[in-house]
């Protein structure tokens, strides 16, 4: 993997690859880079811009997880977020995409303690 792939890796995600078999499926987050959203229109109109420039973003992303073996669980489109299922292995490939900023585990929410 080059250093500007692997520099797209969060700190625990690496961690996680260097601890398991490269088949072995991981869940992750990947983070698209930020879309140029139009400046102009009603906020509707800009929305669903931002909406198909994201679908037409994300597609060289998804293509790159289907090939490693991998699964699309969700895309989001508002935070040009994809979460995925991928074999451990496929993800510095899928680092490697331009399109690609960085690459996580998901977080894991919390309850707030109420007492206080």
């Amino acid at each position: 993997m080059s250093e500007q792939g692997a520099g797209k890796l969060s700190p625990r995600l690496a961690e996680q690859i260097d601890a398991v078999d490269e088949s072995h499926p991981v869940e992750v987050i990947v983070e698209l880079q930020p879309l140029d959203l139009p400046k102009t229109g009603s906020r509707q109109e800009r929305m669903a811009a931002a909406k198909r420039r994201f679908e037409l973003e994300v597609q060289s992303v998804v293509d790159k997880i289907t090939e490693a073996g991998g699964q699309v669980l969700e895309t989001a489109w508002l935070n040009q977020t994809v979460r995925s299922r991928i074999p451990a292995g496929g993800v510095p490939s899928l680092a490697e995409d331009d399109t690609v900023s960085g690459i996580d585990l998901p977080s894991r929410l919390a309850p707030e303690d109420s007492a206080g």
